[in-house]
This record gives C-alpha cells, structure tokens and sequence, in this order.
C-alpha cells in the first residue's frame, strides 16, 4: 500500500491518495471467486464444478465492490493507525481509478482529531455552596405543602355540587344505545375539575345533588386511548351519591402530617429539612459542574473539527426552529469543544463508564417521568441501541465529577433561594418559574 499526502493543515483536513497494488486485489478477488465456486449451483454443472470464467461473468458486478469496499475499509484503517492520528467523522472516500488486473486507487480527505492541552485542574477555582436552612424556610414549605394539599369534608348543609367538589358516584355509558369495553362503574370518585374524565364529562356534574341522576352526552377524543370508541359520541347515565367539600385554608398540624404519610408535625419537618438538604446538595454539584465546564472552555485552545461542528449545528437545527443561525453556529461550537474536552480527560485519566452508570444513567432518565418509571426501564431494555445515548450522558457526568472533585473550591453559605441567583442555574429557575406561571393558570 502506498500513501500519497496532498493536504494536511493546521484546520485538521487531511487528504490522501491511496494506492493498493493489483497483487493484492487480485489475491481478495480470486479468494471472493473461489468461495462462490465451492458453493454456487448453476444448472448443468455439479457444484464445485462450474467453470472460474462464467462465476467471474455471473458474479463480478456483486463481487468487485464488495471487495474493494473490503480493501479500502481495510488499507484506510492500517494507514490511520501507522500515521497515529484519529479521525473525527466519516473519512470521505472516492476511488479515482481501477481495472481489473490494475492497482486501485482511491481518494480519501477527513479531519482529525486535535490535539487537547493537559488541563491542571488544581488551578481552577469554583465555588462550593452549603446550605443555610432557617426556620422560615422550613416554615414557607410547610405552607407550601398546606396549599398544595387537598382535604374533603361532608357538607354541612346540603347543596349541589360545583367546581373543586369530591363526587361519589356511579355511571353507565352507550355508544348508538349499546354497551362497549368498562363503559359501567359504581362507587367511582372525581374531583370536579381535576379534568381526569374526558372534556365536558365533569363541567356536566355540576349542579346536581345527592342521590341525583342525569344523562349526559360526551365526544371521546380522536387520540383516545381505546382505539376502538375514539371520536366517537356516547351518552352516561349518572348518579350521584355523595358530594364532599374541599377544605380551604388547611392548619398546619399533626393531621396534615399524618395524611401526609408522616407520624406528626415534627416527623415531617425532619422530613422536609432532609429532603431540602439532598435537593441542595444535587444543585450545588450541578451548579459546581457546570463552572468547571465554563473554566475548561475558557482555560484551552485548540482546533475544533469544522465537520463536527457542521454535524452537531444541523442537529440542532432540527431540535429547534427559533435560534439563529449565529446563535446555533455558537452553541454547536461550544457543545463539540466540551465533548472533545471531556473525552480528552476520560482517555488521559482512564474513566470509563461500566453497567452500574449505565443503570444508574436509566434510573435518573425515568425519575423524570413520575408514574411511568416501569415503562421507561423496559424501553430502554427493549431498545439496546438507545442505551448508546445514556453512556455519553453517564461518561459527561462522570468526567465533570472527576473534574469538579480535582479543582479547589471557595465554599459560601446561602439559601435555596440564593443558590438560584446564580448563572449557572438559570435553566432551573425558568423551569420554577414555569411551573408556578402553570399552577395559577
């Protein structure tokens, strides 16, 4: 194998002709041929011995490429080992000339990987926060939790029923006067409003009484979950059998902590003040991972891959249609310089990521669906290839803990509040933000 060099610059392109001697394409093609001689059936001949030249005419347009798609994978990974580089995407290849019983040769450019400066993590400084709990924040969640929570009472005086209301009840539908799949239910609860029937199935029990019945008509959604009544219109006979208030303005006592799942009021204060603690100390290390990162970008310089950064800008144009240009080129540079970074140090300091970060990896993806964790976990054993997503996730955060742990730290004291005045927690704070905008709606 000859290697012609016609490019390799400071940008990390490289450009090669590449010549392989007709010998040895040849030799893998005669191999190829002898293989289907031994095997191929042609009627007329007995197997084995059907004649080289027609399996060559019969079989050469499928052959042939096969075997210098073989030779060129082949010479093109023993020519990047001998010259010691790394490509960083895809090398681009195209075969300028070959004939059978010629040598062939082909045309290969990529980039290279750069080469990442030795980082001395010992030089970054970041700070470190420790959480200063006060009674009043222990108070203000409380409060928090007393809004939040929801206790129904019989009604003093008789009335019908409206909005926020908890209804006993039972029901039985048709569809076109027929019965379907669990159309009928006795002694079913809702809270009016909470919108856990189908549009206008609660807004239609309001205004009854107990021991009340009525039909009402109802239009399953064209996405219903049973695929069978979706869009269409059934009628419900209901009846009502109890109605229950919703308490307002709930005191915070040993009640609300044991409907809350805790032995008393000071049971769940210890509950909560544990509960802020590992929220904070999650935040922190977040907050800290994130100025590492932030220091690591700003403490190097070396060439970037201009194709890796065209690959991760496309990505991200399809994630979103609402950034600029400029503004994609930018975060498709940094997110590819960090990932160079952070591959860098794993390689240098031997971090790899084993079953227990990848199972680790998948618990902490379906910790952020509540309720659907089972189904999350058996996607991801169902769907293997997917799994290749969480490793890089697993070896970022393990490589940023390796990193973070290595640096010197300044440690401050603030609140829960405070910690979120900081920039590197603005995405969590738009997400509260969000959240409480959602919950007044």
């Amino acid at each position: 194998m000859k290697i012609e060099e016609l490019k390799k610059t400071k940008d990390l392109n490289v450009e090669w002709n590449i010549t392989i001697p007709s010998a040895k394409v040849d030799s893998e093609l005669k191999k190829k041929y002898l293989e289907l001689l031994a095997n191929v059936k042609i009627p007329g001949f007995r197997q084995g011995k059907v004649p080289m030249e027609l399996v060559k005419k019969r079989y050469s347009k499928s052959v042939i490429p096969d075997v210098l798609d073989k030779l060129v994978n082949e010479s093109l990974k023993e020519a990047v080992i001998s010259k010691e580089i790394k490509p960083s995407v895809q090398p681009k290849v195209n075969i300028k000339n070959y004939a059978e019983g010629k040598d062939l040769v082909f045309n290969v450019n990529f980039q290279i990987m750069p080469n990442i400066p030795e980082i001395d993590f010992k030089k970054i400084d970041i700070e470190r926060s420790n959480l200063k709990i006060s009674a009043e924040d222990i108070e203000n969640t409380l409060k928090d939790l007393s809004k939040k929570h929801e206790r129904f009472l019989p009604l003093k005086n008789q009335r019908k029923s409206k909005m926020t209301d908890l209804i006993l009840f039972d029901y039985i539908g048709k569809i076109d006067g027929k019965d379907f799949e669990n159309n009928s239910g006795k002694d079913e609860t809702v809270i009016l409003g909470s919108k856990k029937y189908i549009p206008g199935y609660e807004e239609q029990m309001v205004g009854l009484g107990i021991n009340e019945s009525k039909e009402i008509e109802v239009v399953f959604p064209d996405d219903y979950r049973e695929k069978k009544i979706a869009g269409k219109k059934a009628k419900f006979r209901l009846k009502i059998k109890d109605i229950q208030e919703k308490v307002q303005n709930i005191p915070i006592d040993d009640k609300l902590a044991e409907e809350l799942g805790e032995k008393n009021l000071a049971m769940l204060k210890e509950k909560i003040e544990e509960k802020m603690k590992n929220d904070f100390k999650k935040l922190s290390m977040l907050k800290m991972r994130r100025q590492a990162s932030e220091e690591l970008l700003k403490r190097t310089n070396f060439d970037i891959p201009s194709k890796m950064i065209d690959q991760e800008s496309d990505f991200l144009k399809n994630q979103s249609n609402d950034k600029k240009e400029k503004e994609i080129k930018e975060l498709a540079t940094r997110r590819v310089k960090l990932g160079l970074l952070i591959n860098s140090i794993a390689e240098k300091d031997n971090i790899s990521v084993d079953d227990s970060d990848i199972s680790n990896a998948v618990a902490n993806e379906a910790a952020k669906y509540p309720g659907q964790e089972n189904q999350v976990v058996e996607f991801y054993k169902n769907n293997p290839n997917m799994v290749s997503n969480l490793r890089g996730i697993a070896l970022e955060e393990k490589v940023m803990n390796y990193v973070v742990n290595s640096c010197k730290k300044s440690d401050k004291d603030c609140t829960m509040e405070e910690i979120f005045k900081s920039d590197f927690l603005k995405q969590e704070k738009l997400a509260i933000s969000d959240n409480k905008k959602e919950k007044k709606k």
